[in-house]
């Protein structure tokens, strides 16, 4: 060892003569350091898609209407920029896609779900998400409501074919009972249950769990619900929502529910109005929408009705007592069914 550092200082000395050979540099002479390799950051390689599908696999007990909302961001990612990652996503290429989201005529309330796809994106990739040009505010387009007539019509219209009759009595069972499709798709014939109301009588109800609280309120079903769950043995047949909106419009054109109402846009602040016939509109969504319109609309503006019958909570999440309040209530929803349907109420679809 003291050859070596002998050896190692004249070495040093010769490199330099008559300079101070330092310890420092002794030591990195005598124990050379080996040089490390440059590491490339790891690029974030995954699409849009990649990243939202797996967001979708970690959240699989999401409804589904939840789980595919941002699909509409992946497919138009895909034609705008296809090599863009997430992770590039900078102020000025958001700018850039708000404005090609603009160009398009996207709605405003589309354009900010198309940023929360990004922000979820981010979020999966452990990235921030809290930046105020990451955020979009949209104001949304009235939606359709069907009138009491309209309602009607489709109950008289005849089908001309099973699967038309199939979602006739789909979309009519959800206007009543107030379920999303997931939730129809999810139902078990043990959330049927009799309700004892305050006078002891009992009317049919569903069970419906509330969305805030996870507790369960009851739904008192009209006569008329009641016979279209036991023609279709209360399961209808599992379809996918593009299918259900195009039987829905053609059943709506058949029924002749031909009101003109302005499909408007609303797309960068600005009104677009789109007058159309509402067949053409009318969608799965305008069942429960419908339901909660009309019961307010018949019993004098009580939002009680239609929170009950939509599964909303109420505004103290903590209450327990969502089944006393619909024996409470289940007759003025009754009532209010009557007064929507008239002699319909007891009737039957046409099958």
């Amino acid at each position: 060892m003291e050859k070596d550092v002998t050896d190692t200082f004249n070495h040093l000395f010769e490199k330099a003569p008559f300079e101070k050979v330092s310890k420092a540099a002794l030591l990195a002479e005598l124990f050379p350091v080996a040089p490390t390799m440059a590491v490339a950051p790891v690029a974030m390689n995954r699409t849009f898609r990649q990243v939202l599908e797996e967001w979708k696999a970690e959240n699989r007990n999401l409804a589904k209407d939840s789980l595919r909302k941002y699909d509409q961001l992946a497919t138009m990612m895909e034609s705008w920029r296809p090599d863009l990652r997430p992770d590039q996503v900078t102020q000025k290429v958001a700018k850039e896609y708000q404005q090609h989201l603009l160009d398009l005529q996207k709605s405003d309330a589309t354009i900010k779900v198309h940023f929360g796809g990004i922000r979820k994106c981010l979020e999966q990739l452990g990235l921030p998400t809290d930046m105020a040009w990451l955020q979009y505010t949209a104001k949304n387009a009235p939606q359709l409501d069907l009138e009491i007539e309209e309602v009607r019509k489709l109950i008289r219209w005849r089908p001309t074919s099973e699967h038309l009759a199939e979602e006739r009595d789909r979309w009519l069972f959800q206007l009543f009972s107030g379920r999303r499709y997931e939730d129809l798709e999810k139902f078990d014939k043990r959330e049927r249950i009799m309700l004892t109301l305050a006078d002891g009588s009992q009317v049919p109800a569903l069970l419906h769990a509330q969305g805030k609280t996870g507790n369960d309120a009851a739904v008192p079903l009209p006569p008329i619900a009641m016979k279209i769950g036991e023609r279709w043995g209360w399961q209808f047949p599992a379809r996918n929502w593009q299918q259900r909106g195009d039987w829905i419009k053609e059943i709506s054109q058949g029924a002749g529910l031909t009101r003109e109402w302005d499909d408007r846009l609303i797309t960068g602040g600005k009104v677009v109005h789109n007058w159309r016939p509402i067949w053409q509109i009318i969608s799965t969504h305008t069942a429960r929408h419908t339901a909660g319109t009309l019961l307010k609309q018949v019993s004098n503006g009580n939002k009680a009705l239609a929170k009950l019958v939509l599964g909303h909570a109420d505004e103290d999440v903590t209450d327990r007592y969502a089944k006393d309040k619909a024996r409470l209530l289940a007759p003025a929803v009754l009532e209010a069914w009557r007064e929507v349907l008239g002699e319909l109420y007891d009737g039957e679809p046409l099958p």
